[in-house]
């Protein structure tokens, strides 16, 4: 019996042999990474890429069931292979280990060899990334993900259906430095100060980046406070040397008194003094270190010392906690000389938590169970491996669409649906039909192209006369960088005589705009090449000058778009792997475009934050 029957059961022998001519792309060899590749092998795709900068920690093997704890530190992509060769008979497997994003690695005709790509990561940037550089290469992408029971599955069609970025995405949680230093008031505030401030300054590289730097504060503005800070560094240093020696063989914990003692009292002390800080606030409390420092056990009983992580520990067992951890982590530094956080290491989680805690005690906040804080400070995303299992099926059963109408994307589009939790407890899934893409959306609604240009010796005087003579345009054009620095303009000619090569490179992207602004800018792709091909591109007109006079009537002619597609009842699932909330917005409720329905995805206060400067 052939490798395929199973499949040829379910599909004509034509549709079989696309799959089997077919070569698609997955990125990401996680939780729902592996259940995907483990369905697109027995769907038979000829050639199958897995990409993954990731490697396996011991935290992952509850729910990606391709690694074993003999895996763990080794590179996810490459241990998946592995570990399906031996089941699959007819797929090619082909494992990259890198970033994604890196253009060097994975250039523009990385991505043009492939039929599909499936994403299955788990962060906002590298969705973005992939979603635009389907957009330029007009590949269809599925897109998933998962937080504990909930999921989403959303088929991307470029320009023909809503893509990645048409429904804006909640961002990560940010904090002013000032809060997280000086007036925490949640856990939240307390675990990042422990973990990003504090253990990089007593066991991290020996440097300055984590400590306070000048005007970094608002609220303490000013020659005194700059003062100040200096002189907080400066003792900073002075206990990251203690710890290095004693890493050199001590015979007491004298030096662990001093840090808790300058961390938990006499900096608090030092806050106290600037009054406007607690004008509107409740002020901390120093903590009196000599109340339960005679109670702290003697070395050899803490070394031994073990509480639950599913219960509160009191401030009297935070303090042995982290007297235990300190000692431990300086004893390490002798040979490892620095030591960065990892959520798995009992020894850096316990100083965290510890930490942590007494600070919170200091400023008045809920203290928190290990586990609690292992979450926060790991940024743990509550994972379901069956939620896993679904979302990957129906990520690998959307694709068929697709190929089986002769890889039309117009076709498949129509066919296509987007796959959603249900918030119903007989359904476990609901689906809805695709959507048009949004007029508004920051990526899909730019006119993009690739070019191809021979850099090396074209002058961009040349490039722009080639452009001008593809796009029949009798003014003249702008031409950008895309971090927005100025090539060539109307009034800035300076650079015409220079080559290309001087300002790009192969794979990045160039922003050219009509100068008399009747025609809208587009965004070029410049592919490295012997000569010079400039992609016949439809632009539409300048659109800002409408939406400035008419934006009502824009949005009323987006809301009629939208419900010609697809009626009033769609839902909309933001594809990020961010806390999930069950708040919905009504039809009536939404003023910005698209008028549906939509889930959104709130940020849980306890993950890993970005700090502001």
């Amino acid at each position: 019996m052939p490798f395929d029957s199973h499949i040829r059961k379910i599909f004509d022998k034509e549709t079989v042999d696309v799959f089997h001519d077919s070569k698609v792309l997955l990125v990401g060899a996680g939780g729902i990474g592996c259940e995907l590749l483990k369905d697109l092998i027995t769907m038979n795709y000829g050639e199958i890429h897995i990409l993954d900068l990731d490697t396996i920690d011991l935290s992952n093997l509850n729910r990606q069931f391709l690694f074993r704890q003999k895996d763990i530190k080794a590179s996810k992509s490459l241990t998946a292979v592995m570990a399906v060769q031996h089941f699959s008979h007819i797929s090619k497997l082909v494992a990259h280990h890198g970033n994604i994003m890196d253009a060097v690695q994975f250039p523009l005709s990385f991505f043009q060899q492939f039929d599909m790509i499936f994403n299955a990561l788990d962060n906002l940037e590298a969705r973005m990334y992939v979603n635009k550089v389907c957009l330029f290469i007009k590949t269809p992408l599925m897109e998933s993900g998962t937080t504990g029971l909930k999921g989403q599955v959303q088929p991307i069609y470029p320009y023909s259906t809503e893509c990645f970025a048409c429904v804006p995405k909640s961002t990560p949680k940010t904090f002013p430095l000032c809060t997280i230093r000086s007036t925490p008031s949640k856990p939240v505030h307390c675990v990042t100060w422990s973990k990003n401030f504090l253990f990089p300054q007593l066991f991290g590289p020996d440097t300055v980046e984590n400590l306070p730097q000048k005007g970094q504060d608002a609220e303490q503005d000013g020659e005194a406070a700059d003062k100040d800070l200096m002189q907080e560094a400066n003792e900073l240093f002075e206990l990251k040397r203690k710890v290095l020696d004693a890493s050199d063989g001590f015979k007491d914990a004298s030096f662990v008194d001093d840090i808790i003692f300058k961390v938990f009292a006499e900096d608090i002390s030092k806050l106290l003094r600037i009054e406007d800080l607690w004008k509107s606030r409740a002020k901390p409390t120093p903590l009196d270190y000599g109340k339960y420092r005679a109670d702290i056990g003697k070395m050899t009983d803490i070394e031994n010392l073990k509480l639950s992580d599913q219960n509160i520990w009191t401030v009297q067992e935070n303090l042995e906690i982290f007297t235990k951890a300190t000692l431990r982590l300086t004893m390490r530094l002798s040979k490892e000389r620095e030591i960065e956080f990892d959520k798995d290491d009992d020894d850096t989680l316990e100083f965290v938590v510890s930490a942590s805690n007494i600070r919170s005690f200091v400023f008045g906040i809920p203290l928190k169970t290990k586990f609690a804080v292992k979450q926060i400070a790991g940024n743990i995303i509550p994972a379901v491996a069956t939620t896993n299992a679904i979302m990957a099926g129906f990520s690998a059963l959307s694709s068929i669409h697709y190929f089986i109408n002769g890889k039309n994307a117009e076709v498949a589009a129509r066919a296509s649906k987007m796959i959603f939790d249900s918030s119903v407890p007989e359904r476990f899934v609901n689906s809805s039909k695709l959507v048009r893409s949004n007029f508004n959306c920051k990526q899909c609604s730019i006119t993009r192209g690739i070019a191809c240009v021979d850099i090396d010796h074209m002058a961009l005087g040349a490039f722009r006369d080639a452009l001008l003579k593809e796009y029949h345009n009798e003014d003249d054009v702008s031409i950008a960088t895309s971090d927005s620095r100025l090539l060539y303009d109307f009034d800035f000619d300076d650079n015409l005589q220079r080559p290309l090569k001087d300002f790009i490179g192969d794979g990045d992207v160039l922003l050219i705009s009509d100068s008399e602004e009747t025609l809208d800018h587009i965004e070029l792709l410049i592919k490295k090449g012997m000569h010079c091909v400039i992609p016949p591109l439809d632009i539409p007109p300048f659109r800002e000058q409408a939406f400035e006079e008419d934006g009502e009537k824009e949005d009323a002619e987006t809301e009629d778009n939208m419900k010609s597609v697809v009626g009033d009842e769609v839902v909309v699932l933001d594809g990020d792997d961010d806390k999930i909330s069950n708040t919905k917005r009504s039809l009536e409720d939404d003023d910005n475009g698209p008028m549906v329905k939509k889930v959104r995805m709130s940020v849980n206060d306890e993950e890993d934050p970005i700090i502001l400067d």
